[in-house]
């Protein structure tokens, strides 16, 4: 699936509509884990180095996910997984809930308010489109 400007534009608005509205809370124990097996090995050439590698979210790096990954999931967890992305690329979260649980996962290093969606492969931004969908 291929995003145009005009996919990622409502995308970008969508993500932003998200952050303005209330926090669902996820604990730790909520928070969803495929295994990995589930992934396609892919090359890594096409990656930005500064993504943290060797976590439970990799797999959303590197294939298109669907629904059957997450149909038994609630929205709280859907989006745990949608923001794990952004976390595995630095972003430090206003929102508290999802501030406080990646700062607990040892991979987790904050260094930016925002990231680019340019900086987002063909898989991290299809699969942050497809989890808004049932966030």
């Amino acid at each position: 699936m291929k995003l145009t400007s005009k996919k990622m534009m409502a995308v970008i608005g969508l993500m932003a509509a998200m952050l303005m509205t209330p926090v669902l809370e996820a604990s730790a124990q909520d928070v969803p884990s495929i295994p990995r097996q589930t992934a396609k090995t892919v090359e890594t050439e096409e990656y930005s180095e500064n993504v943290a590698w060797g976590t439970q979210y990799d797999y959303l790096s590197t294939r298109y996910i669907n629904y059957d990954d997450i149909s038994e999931y609630d929205r709280g967890q859907i989006r745990v997984l949608k923001n794990s992305i952004y976390a595995r690329h630095g972003r430090i979260f206003k929102d508290p809930a999802l501030r406080e649980y990646f700062e607990q996962q040892s991979w987790y290093q904050g260094t930016r308010k925002e990231i680019p969606a340019k900086e987002f492969n063909k898989y991290e931004n299809a699969n942050i489109a497809f989890l808004l969908k049932y966030e």
